[in-house]
């Protein structure tokens, strides 16, 4: 009869033990937030182009993905507004233009994959190259200066 209650006990004390379990998590690294350090901004790869827009860099939370944005000098009213993307080694790896009368913003989004920034090789594309640096640009750019009549400024 003991050893039927130490039996019991012992079975008991079995079934209420932690049974040892593994779960495996993965999270993706995320990227450092966009910034001027992070991606340069550098010239564009052609010299007829004009770098007088205003570059911007806006990354989400962690960050796992961002925007670039290119906007068009004040009053310069450009025909066309170029970003380009290039590599670490100085290869263009994405090229996005805009044309207008004027063209006034281009925008393009990029991603954080294991902690590496990168973009879409097209526009809406699925193969994605890291990037190092972008180039925001603007051509065919007329305005006036602006000026005062004198003896008017506060």
């Amino acid at each position: 009869m003991i050893s039927a209650v130490v039996l019991f006990l012992s079975a008991v004390s079995v079934s209420n033990a932690c049974v040892p379990t593994t779960t495996t998590t993965t999270t993706e690294p995320c990227c450092t937030m966009l910034s001027q350090n992070i991606l340069p901004r550098r010239a564009p790869s052609s010299s007829t182009q004009q770098q007088c827009s205003v570059l911007q860099r806006v990354s989400s939370t962690c960050p796992i993905d961002g925007i670039v944005v290119c906007d068009a000098a004040q009053e310069t009213n450009p025909t066309g507004i170029l970003i380009e993307f290039f590599n670490n080694a100085g290869t263009v790896v994405r090229t996005q233009r805009i044309s207008g009368s004027p063209a006034t913003s281009l925008t393009v989004k990029v991603v954080c994959t294991n902690g590496v920034w990168r973009v879409a090789t097209t526009s809406g594309g699925t193969t994605f190259a890291d990037i190092g640096s972008v180039s925001c640009s603007q051509s065919g750019s007329v305005g006036t200066d602006r000026g005062y009549v004198i003896g008017t400024a506060v």
